[in-house]
């Protein structure tokens, strides 16, 4: 691979509308779309305009407006919004009930330091992470951070005896820390009465089949998770896929492609069902749909089919 250095020249905002009308972009109003770049960044804009560029000629195809970019970026930045508020309800809930389950089978408030109960592969990364929760917590200045370490010490694990009950330190733990206590748990250490185990009912109360299941759901909800925290493009992003989702849709409601954030909706609908949540997804979409034509002229794209919401998983 050969590199050559990095040579493009700062462009001021009134550079960079002329730059686009150059290559063919309609702007309707300049004022308006001169407060626009310099207020958002246009490297961060110029990928809400990829759909109207023509890429063998490198330039916008005819009656391509500014105007459709932006309706595309205020879209997704309302879509990102709206999805952002019930995956953190979602992440709450995804905390507690892990504590509820694996506290009340062990009886034990410190169970995430106690090695016996994660998988032999998993102990180093636990090891890390438990690491990782140290540090936070001994530079945390919360009030309840200070209680404990004023007051208390553990008998679980000799490195991390200064380290709270489990309910206490999720408070500072990231939740990308909390798909990896998830999956490192050995799930023969809780198998329950009559065959249940008690993991797979934890699943089953998010609407997954099993454990596997919503380990790989609570992946794809930190991934689209992180690219809303850092306001990244999420309408049209691809994702990898949450499994056991698309049997569950209509065959003749089957996503235009597996990988974009309609699945992702499913999911959250899923789940906001299965737990009685109370959003109204399907209503809150159509209404972006409504408010943008834009974002519904191109929705394909965002993987949803036609008509997506006459799937009766929606109902």
């Amino acid at each position: 691979m050969s590199y050559r250095c990095y040579d493009k020249e700062y462009k001021s905002p009134e550079e960079l509308v002329l730059h686009m009308q150059a290559k063919g972009l309609s702007i309707g109003n300049k004022p308006d779309a001169l407060m626009f770049i310099d207020n958002v960044n246009y490297y961060r804009f110029k990928v809400y305009l990829w759909p109207f560029l023509d890429p063998s000629l490198l330039s916008y195809r005819p009656n391509s407006t500014f105007e459709q970019g932006v309706e595309l970026y205020r879209f997704d930045e309302a879509l990102r919004n709206l999805i952002f508020s019930i995956v953190c309800r979602i992440e709450i809930k995804l905390r507690s009930k892990l504590d509820q389950v694996v506290a009340a089978h062990t009886n034990n408030p410190f169970w995430y330091l106690d090695s016996s109960l994660f998988v032999k592969t998993s102990q180093n990364k636990m090891d890390r992470l438990r690491a990782s929760l140290a540090s936070n917590f001994l530079y945390s200045k919360d009030d309840f951070s200070n209680h404990f370490k004023n007051n208390y010490y553990n008998e679980t694990h000799d490195d991390f005896k200064h380290l709270p009950p489990f309910w206490v330190i999720s408070e500072l733990a990231t939740f990308g820390q909390i798909p990896i206590i998830y999956s490192a748990l050995d799930k023969a250490k809780f198998q329950g009465e009559r065959g249940a185990n008690k993991l797979d009912v934890l699943a089953d109360e998010f609407g997954a089949k099993n454990l596997k299941e919503l380990n790989s759901w609570i992946t794809a909800i930190r991934d689209v998770r992180n690219r809303c925290a850092h306001h990244s493009r999420v309408w049209n992003a691809n994702y990898r896929q949450a499994s056991g989702l698309l049997h569950k849709l209509d065959p003749n409601y089957q996503p235009t492609n597996a990988n974009r954030i309609y699945l992702f909706c499913v999911l959250l609908e899923r789940i906001n069902h299965t737990l009685s949540m109370g959003f109204d997804i399907k209503t809150e979409l159509l209404g972006l749909f409504e408010k943008y034509p834009e974002a519904q002229h191109r929705c394909a794209s965002a993987g949803f089919p036609a008509d997506w919401h006459q799937d009766p998983i929606w109902s």
